[in-house]
């Protein structure tokens, strides 16, 4: 039961790091925000691989370090579109599919396979996510699903999802090839510097962004609390502090136990965000999304207790 201690406390950093990535996605750039949270990341990562000592590699670790940099760019930058335009308990809870995607995803390229009562737990999590979907107007059973496909923020968010369930089988592959410290490291570094070149040109041609970076306040006249570079170094630093627990956590926990199971208990982040965006942010439609909210955590239970 170690390995589900371990992933709650990733679950934690995880909500952390999506509340964050909200709250200064209104005054720094995405990329540039991307840029500096992944930087710090793989400089405290890289920095503890030192100290440790740089682990030997395995022959698969250039191929999984590759295709999980260049997934997760795609992704990142599908959800931090999502964040910036969807409610934060809306948008996040998407990622509750992650383990469903993994079921399939983590049979071909692991060959880890959940057992009867494990896909149960996480059909039960897709199907809170289904009651977070649902609202008074909808008529129909299906309305739920349509409104998922036809909303932007939420259906990136979706697409997010499955572009994580096949990235999480490449970073189970970088661990049992490295450490659970060194590759998530290299990872971190080659994403944080993409990022910032994507930045960077952007810069160049002149492209602007939804943020109005370096001013005071924002479009509808609210005040910005950080701005430019000072917000991105101040938000590169929490968010490399809280991706640094997660992924040494969430790392150490692939390996005792199949990758399905440590995603789906991480998933209950989905409580913690929800709840901040409703009792702090004051989004709306409380009952029905915490009632999601907990169908999802009912999954999670039923794959910690019947695994």
């Amino acid at each position: 039961m170690f390995w589900a201690l371990l992933s709650g406390i990733g679950a934690c950093a995880d909500a952390g790091y999506y509340i964050v990535n909200k709250k200064f996605l209104r005054s720094v750039d995405p990329d540039l925000l991307a840029a500096s949270g992944f930087l710090f990341t793989s400089f405290f990562l890289l920095g503890i691989s030192i100290c440790r000592g740089i682990p030997p590699l395995g022959q698969g670790f250039v191929l999984a370090v590759t295709a999980a940099v260049s997934i997760n760019i795609i992704g990142t930058t599908l959800a931090f579109r999502a964040l910036k335009s969807t409610d934060i308990s809306l948008a996040v809870p998407m990622l509750s599919f992650t383990p469903l995607f993994l079921i399939v995803t983590a049979a071909v390229m692991l060959h880890e396979i959940p057992s009867v009562i494990g896909i149960f737990g996480i059909l039960t999590l897709v199907f809170g996510s289904y009651v977070l979907n649902t609202a008074a107007e909808h008529e129909n059973l299906l309305d739920p699903f349509r409104s998922m496909l036809s909303h932007p923020g939420i259906f990136s968010m979706l697409v997010v999802s499955f572009l994580y369930a096949i990235a999480i089988g490449f970073d189970k592959m970088i661990v049992l090839n490295s450490d659970t410290v060194f590759g998530s490291g290299v990872v971190f570094f080659f994403l944080g510097s993409a990022f910032a070149v994507i930045h960077c040109l952007k810069r160049w041609r002149g492209i602007s962004t939804e943020t109005t970076v370096g001013k005071s306040v924002t479009p509808s006249g609210e005040p910005r609390i950080f701005c430019g570079s000072r917000g991105a170094l101040t938000a590169g630093i929490i968010i490399g502090a809280l991706l640094t627990i997660e992924a040494m956590v969430i790392n150490a926990a692939y390996l005792v136990q199949i990758v399905p199971y440590v995603s789906a208990i991480k998933r209950t982040s989905i409580l913690i965000t929800v709840l901040y965006g409703t009792m702090v942010i004051r989004e709306e439609e409380v009952v029905r999304r915490v009632a999601g909210a907990l169908l999802m955590v009912l999954g999670v239970l039923l794959i910690l207790f019947f695994p």
